[in-house]
């Protein structure tokens, strides 16, 4: 067995080779939960290789059997965004489409809501698709596939799936697919299945932590106008944008590059992680988060900001500012940004920062411009 000693406590579990291919490990800044499985396959909490993430899409895509039903696909944000867009994109079915939970408010029609009970931002957003294509698919979906990218005890899908089986009438077998599972509970609402399954024990020791950090909004305003674009909250068959229209390869040749999605718009960016390291470009992609991790364990750095979705939610960057990156490009999928965010700023004291505004299948940004203050 392997004991890991955090600052809150000792995790024990068994050691494994493909366990230490998928995680490290860390503690969180949670009263309810002290401890922090750090995905090294998704590039949220750490820097990951595009090339290895869609490795991980494609694996978990192959657990999946070919089906001729009709087939919603849900990433649960905000740590599965991109990774339910990626085993959706990678299983490849043209009777599937791809729907993500969110936190944000919009004025679109909401399919339904749900609480993650463990979370430090419990509350979930599933929106009823925009197109009429998509929302004729919903109407004959008979199948409902459910991606997270770790599951602890279940509880969160299966709250999740009693609301959907209030809504979606139609749907006769539900499925969660995951990277790790740790849940010891059977559930008779859907079946599961993961790349690895285990169990573990955390010994919790009196730790104190940050209250001060603000994980749930206040605003009671639509954010119609800061995230304007459909980028899967309302449904999509596909996101595999044409890469090499936002980009000149020119500037970053020789170059160590970090792709850096923000919030739950993770699978774009990723996607241009993706095409720099395919033309041969040292690359790596990661995003910034609300989760609020200690710099403990396998944390050695960390960024605070406030968020740029106009909420004054704490954000975080991990394992960033310690790398010696030659660019970082931020990607975006909001227009106004407020007044106190400033990662932007504050990456710039150290490496040579871009920006890209994703809009419907258009970029625009100082892409190719030196822009930094930086090395």
């Amino acid at each position: 067995m392997k004991k890991i000693k955090l600052s809150t406590g000792t995790l024990t579990l068994k050691d494994s080779l493909e366990l230490n291919s998928l995680v490290s490990f860390g503690s969180r800044n949670n009263k309810k939960r002290g401890f922090f499985f750090i995905s090294k396959v998704t590039g949220k909490h750490l820097p990951v290789k595009p090339s290895k993430i869609k490795d991980i899409n494609i694996k978990l895509s192959k657990l999946i059997p070919p089906c001729e039903e009709y087939t919603l696909f849900i990433g649960l944000a905000e740590a599965a965004s991109g990774l339910g867009q990626g085993v959706f994109e990678e299983y490849n079915s043209p009777k599937s489409f791809y729907l993500q939970t969110t936190r944000y408010k919009t004025s679109k029609k909401k399919l339904l809501e749900f609480k993650e009970e463990h979370s430090h931002a419990p509350s979930h957003i599933l929106y009823e698709p925009i197109e009429e294509g998509l929302k004729e698919k919903l109407r004959r979906t008979t199948r409902v596939i459910i991606i997270d990218d770790e599951v602890s005890t279940g509880n969160t899908v299966n709250n999740f799936i009693i609301e959907l089986k209030k809504t979606l009438s139609s749907v006769t077998s539900f499925y969660l697919y995951s990277i790790l599972d740790w849940s010891d509970s059977k559930y008779s609402a859907f079946e599961s299945n993961s790349l690895y399954k285990g169990s573990f024990l955390f010994e919790k020791n009196d730790f104190s932590y940050d209250n001060n950090i603000k994980s749930i909004t206040s605003n009671t305003k639509d954010l119609d106008n800061v995230i304007p674009c459909n980028f899967s909250r309302y449904g999509t068959n596909s996101l595999n944008y044409e890469m090499s229209n936002y980009i000149n390869l020119d500037h970053f040749i020789n170059k160590k590059v970090l792709v850096l999605g923000t919030s739950e718009f993770t699978y774009l960016p990723y996607l241009l992680a993706l095409y720099i390291e395919d033309n041969n470009i040292v690359t790596y992609f990661q995003s910034t988060t609300r989760s609020p991790i200690n710099i403990d364990g396998d944390i050695i750095s960390k960024l605070n900001f406030k968020d740029n979705y106009s909420e004054s939610i704490d954000n975080f960057l991990y394992n960033v500012i310690d790398k010696d990156y030659d660019n970082i490009i931020i990607c975006y999928e909001t227009r106004l940004h407020p007044s106190n965010f400033n990662l932007k700023s504050q990456l710039e004291k150290k490496f040579n920062v871009s920006e890209i505004f994703f809009e419907d299948n258009i970029a625009t940004g100082a892409v190719f411009e030196n822009n930094s203050n930086g090395k």
